[in-house]
């Protein structure tokens, strides 16, 4: 991932600065189940790009703490809700 999908998609190629953009964004990080260490934002779905649109960048104050309890199955999303045929466009 940090030698091929970094430097090919980001401006800088270490996987630090990757995981400080992503925080930045409002990704977080999922830490328990299937998909521990993985990342998740509610506006950043599979077929849906029209939604990245309304991401924002969260300042210091806005950000979350960390909730396992909220934290999405996304598995059982992708059993739940079938990716679309065709993307939505604005």
């Amino acid at each position: 991932f940090e030698i091929r999908v970094i430097p090919t998609y980001f401006e800088h190629a270490k996987f630090s600065s990757f995981i400080r953009q992503a925080n930045g964004w409002g990704f977080r990080r999922i830490t328990q189940g299937r998909d521990r260490n993985s990342y998740y934002h509610e506006l950043f779905l599979r077929g849906l790009p029209h939604l990245c649109k309304q991401m924002k960048r969260p300042g210091v104050a806005q950000k979350q703490a960390a909730d396992p309890e909220h934290e999405p199955d996304l598995y059982k999303v992708s059993e739940m809700y079938a990716v679309p045929e065709k993307a939505e466009d604005d």
